[in-house]
């Protein structure tokens, strides 16, 4: 059984049909953001690095249909008298709603996020209407924001389908003993490895 290959699209890894990218807060932060920050290796080219504060989210890499999408992208502050963060091509802008909130892994906190509405400019009455837009901004804090380079983020964007339906992720209750704490990598690599191929069929399913 030949294992098709992975592909790059648009700065990042196409998963083989069946994969999903669904990875925990901590993951982000440790496994993908640290690294990141620091040059270093990542476990899969699967983020892509984007301007998210450039264009409209429908203008975004990769599928729209995928409920979640993940991008690295420099970080962007808030106007201090405006509270919202202003995109380049005059479309809109991002604000912050709801409260920044910890994450917690290895026995303290190592990373802070934040949820971002996007709202969209009617060219008709040059007023801003909020959009379902949404995506979760992860930064890093404590000991994993030391001595990096950058002020990267990971953020998570996704459409909202309702109240009642909200896709912001929600940090698991994870131990330090279910978390692999031991981050070790070499400062300034940009080598980058794909996700494992599928396991060959067995006989049981031949």
């Amino acid at each position: 059984m030949e294992v098709e290959k992975r592909i790059v699209v648009n700065g990042g890894m196409r998963l083989p049909i069946g994969y999903r990218f669904h990875p925990t807060e901590q993951e982000l932060i440790l496994h993908y953001l640290l690294p990141k920050a620091f040059a270093s290796p990542l476990p899969s080219s699967i983020i892509p690095v984007f301007d998210l504060f450039y264009s409209h989210p429908l203008t975004f890499p990769g599928d729209q249909k995928e409920k979640q999408r993940y991008f690295f992208c420099k970080k962007k502050e808030v106007s201090s008298n405006e509270r919202r963060i202003k995109i380049l091509s005059g479309d809109g802008y991002w604000k912050p709603i709801g409260k920044e909130r910890p994450i917690f892994a290895c026995g303290g906190t190592v990373g802070i996020r934040r949820t971002l509405a996007f709202y969209e400019i009617n060219k008709s009455s040059s007023d801003y209407n909020k959009t379902k837009w949404n995506m979760t901004e992860y930064c890093l804090a404590g000991f994993a924001s030391a001595k990096v380079f950058g002020e990267w983020a990971v953020y998570n964007v996704y459409e909202r389908k309702g109240s009642k339906a909200r896709k912001q992720r929600k940090s698991r209750d994870i131990g330090d003993e279910d978390l692999s704490c031991s981050i070790n990598f070499t400062v300034g690599s940009d080598h980058e490895t794909g996700p494992p191929p599928p396991s060959p069929p067995t006989s049981a399913d031949e």
